[in-house]
């Protein structure tokens, strides 16, 4: 048995925590949050054994080898830093860090430490993704993809609209779509173009950090030559039937994959003349298939699913096209 603590509160580290406990591989030691109603409510049902407003207690309990880290973007690296130096195997949601430097360093201590280093891109667990994923050789050569990643944000306020603090939403929401695009294509991006907006919405008063784009447009060339585009907003309209829209059409020589999570049925492949059978989402929220994934790496002592090393890769191409939005170039990586 795996004993598991998970560090955040928020909405995800709760899907975090029930995942631990419905586990049959994991015990969910502890949750810690520094507010402290927060860390107490989701122990309470998660039935952890104690809740904490102090991360570094759990360094002091043997028993916890494996740590969530669920929290804000711009306290991951500083987080995950600790726990993998205090020899935990990490899971970090994504992006794993802000900095190039800063994810490079988690790489390099998690393998000085000898433990696993795993990003949350949570798509990737998604049933519809997982489908295309397995099925894109049906396609034959693929050669064009579009994804989008579209939120709708209640307000402009909290620390999501400080570049500083969330990376900017090419950041914060664009490297999910960067990660799946790598992972279907088994290639890297070479090249990187992209406009943003920050038109949308109003500051919240008294903000004082850089004020975060809300929509861009990002666009990839990849080394095996697929030219991809990347959509991501928080301005989602309200008459849109879910508060988020993430999908990707992927275009093959002999066949096209289309995925909407936002569906019931969310993955259509139609390849050699037919349309296969739509895939049903099963019940289960994805973030228990990531937990599992996440699980069996740490038990079979095998890479994680998505590395750290993949976290680092779809940072860099997402900081690549904040730059060449704010220089209205083309970036070569």
């Amino acid at each position: 048995m795996i004993g598991v603590a998970v560090i955040g509160t928020g909405w995800m580290g709760e899907a975090h925590a029930l995942s631990y406990m419905r586990n049959a591989k994991t015990k969910l030691v502890c949750v810690a949050d520094v507010i402290e109603e927060l860390a107490k409510n989701v122990a309470e049902k998660a039935k952890a054994d104690y809740y904490t407003t102090n991360y570094k207690e759990i360094f002091e309990d043997d028993s916890i080898s494996t740590v969530s880290v669920v929290t804000p973007n711009f306290t991951h690296y500083e987080i995950a830093k600790d726990c993998l130096k205090n020899g935990r195997n990490v899971l970090v949601e994504k992006p794993i860090a802000l900095k190039i430097e800063h994810a490079k360093e988690l790489i390099d201590i998690a393998k000085e430490t000898n433990v696993k280093l795993m990003v949350g891109h949570a798509e990737r667990f998604h049933i519809g993704f997982m489908t295309a994923k397995q099925n894109m050789e049906k396609i034959g050569k693929v050669y064009l993809a579009q994804g989008r990643w579209m939120h709708r944000a209640p307000k402009a306020k909290g620390w999501v609209w400080d570049v500083k603090k969330s990376g900017g939403t090419i950041v914060d929401l664009g490297t999910h779509i960067i990660d799946l695009f790598r992972w279907f294509f088994n290639s890297e991006v070479k090249r990187v173009y992209a406009e943003y907006s920050t038109a949308l919405f109003e500051k919240e008063e008294g903000f004082e950090g850089e004020w975060s784009e809300d929509t861009a447009k990002i666009m990839l060339r990849f080394e095996n030559d697929v030219i991809a585009s990347v959509d991501v907003t928080r301005a989602l309209a309200k008459k849109y039937p879910s508060v988020v829209d993430i999908s990707a059409t992927i275009n093959g020589t002999e066949g096209v994959i289309d995925v909407d999570s936002s569906l019931g049925l969310p993955c259509k492949i139609y390849a050699k003349g037919r349309v296969v059978p739509d895939v049903i989402r099963t019940p289960k929220y994805w973030i228990a298939e990531e937990i599992e994934s996440f699980v069996d790496a740490i038990e079979n002592n095998t890479e994680p699913l998505c590395s750290g090393y993949d976290g680092l890769k779809a940072l860099e191409v997402a900081l690549a096209a904040r730059e060449s939005a704010e220089k209205q170039e083309v970036i070569e990586l």
